[in-house]
């Protein structure tokens, strides 16, 4: 009975974690903070205020409207980065010349915060989507293109040296052997770049925006709810770890072989 008991803990160990966490904010913000300060329920909202809130948001329509303009906005932009970014580290990897005309140029451009590129973004497009979708493409397209740059330099060039010696040419070169020597570092750069596109649209969303969850958080200081930005942080999370599970699940498929 012990040794069931340690199995089904170890397997639900996360799950107990979180309801542990749940039960714990609730009692702080019901009880103990309170206790301490008069205005509490107005500075930490309880769980059961932020799905009330959902709920109220989710009846009239509202919430989901705010998700999928979000979805719909990352989705745009993480799509336009993969397709760029994935061409460019490509032809660096496979062209030494143009590898060393763009790499520093990258290196030096993904280290800026999206927020950074908002202003322009502005100024370019105006208020809209289309700034939005801009913010958060240059959010990961750089992460794509230097990870699949990594994955086609951490090929054995042993493997390239006996193609070449074989006469295989340069298009099977690419997509018998540099394709899939890079797919584990690029389905990495891919997770990555996708964080940083959920991490983009909530500040595209506060300033060009007058939907989606970036909205509705900033939107929460107007209406006086607390509620309603821990929501929006909690639907954005939850969001982001769905999407980033979907690229594992992929990638397993793809390659089951690979166990990072």
């Amino acid at each position: 009975m012990n040794n069931f008991f340690g199995w089904l803990l170890k397997k639900n160990l996360r799950y107990l974690t979180a309801a542990l966490l749940l039960i714990g904010w609730q009692i702080f913000a019901v009880r103990v903070f309170p206790a301490r300060c008069p205005t509490a329920r107005n500075i930490l909202p309880a769980p059961t205020d932020v799905v009330l809130m959902g709920y109220e948001l989710l009846g009239r329509g509202e919430l989901g409207m705010h998700i999928m303009a979000s979805i719909r906005r990352v989705a745009a932009g993480f799509l336009i980065a993969l397709s760029c970014g994935t061409l460019l580290g490509v032809l660096m990897g496979v062209n030494r010349e143009l590898r060393k005309r763009l790499q520093l140029l990258i290196v030096m451009l993904r280290p800026i915060p999206p927020f950074a590129w908002i202003p322009l973004g502005l100024l370019w497009f105006g208020v809209g989507d289309a700034e939005a979708v801009m913010v958060i493409m240059l959010s990961g397209v750089f992460h794509v293109a230097l990870h699949t740059l990594h994955g086609i330099d951490g090929i054995d060039p042993a493997l390239v040296r006996v193609a070449s010696s074989l006469g295989v040419n340069r298009f099977q070169r690419i997509t018998k052997i540099v394709l899939p020597g890079m797919m584990p570092e690029f389905f990495f750069g891919l997770r990555t770049a996708l964080a940083f596109c959920w991490v983009a649209v909530v500040g595209a969303e506060m300033v060009g925006s007058v939907s989606g969850l970036g909205y509705l958080i900033l939107d929460s200081r107007n209406r006086g709810l607390p509620q309603l930005a821990v929501l929006g942080m909690v639907l954005i999370g939850f969001i982001g770890t769905v999407f980033d599970s979907f690229l594992v699940g992929v990638k397993k498929l793809i390659l089951p072989w690979d166990t990072r």
